[in-house]
Formats: C-alpha cells, structure tokens, sequence
C-alpha cells in the first residue's frame, strides 16, 4: 500500500463540535489525529465525500476553541464495541485562522515533546 500523506499526523484525543451544513445539526466528536492540512474524527453520521462540516476544537488549556472549515475527504466505518457504529472520517481544513492553526499546533507540538521525554 502506497502513502498517500504529505505531512505527519500527530495523535490526540481532543474533543470537537462538528456542525454538519447540510443538516445544520451539530454533534460532539473527538479528534484521533492531527496534520497540518487536517483532522481525522469519528463521527456518528455516514457524510459524502466533500460535505461541509465547520469544526469547534477544544484545546486543553485555552477556554476558546479552534475553529476551522473543513470538507469530508474520506470516511469508513469504525466498530469498536459493536454498541454503536461511528465513522472515521477524514477531513480537510478549508479555512482556519493562522491565530487558531498556531494554537492548535503549539498544542501538538507540546504534547510530542511529552511523549519524545518519556522515550
């Protein structure tokens, strides 16, 4: 299988709202990953690729949240329990602010030095 990925995805756990534009409806997901051109969620709503969704990142540490325009690119399903079906689904920022893309990363990076400590 060829990698497809231009840029490092760094692993997290942050929680996010995610308003679905052609519903209008939003819904809490958590983050797995991060790169510098997206996020990977998991979602409870099978989307097609491209569909809108604009993203409310909770970042530990800051009580204003992250906010980016993203559009599906991929999704599969994700079964972990078997209680619920969940999506992972990949997304792409379309739009965030330089301000809000510094505070996400500034985040990252801080938690991979955590993690480069502990090696």
């Amino acid at each position: 299988m060829t990698e497809r990925r231009r840029f490092l995805r760094f692993d997290t756990a942050l929680n996010a709202l995610c308003e679905i534009v052609s519903d209008k409806n939003k819904r809490s997901s958590k983050v797995k990953n991060l790169s510098k051109e997206g996020a990977l969620l998991l979602l409870d709503k099978q989307l097609a690729e491209g569909s809108p969704i604009n993203l409310s990142l909770d970042v530990p540490g800051d009580n204003v949240p992250v906010f980016a325009t993203c559009e599906v690119a991929w999704q599969k399903k994700y079964e972990p329990a078997k209680k619920e079906v969940l999506y992972e689904t990949g997304v792409r920022f379309k739009k965030i602010g330089s301000a809000d893309r510094g505070k996400l990363f500034e985040y990252i990076y801080l938690q991979w030095l955590k993690v480069l400590d502990q090696k």
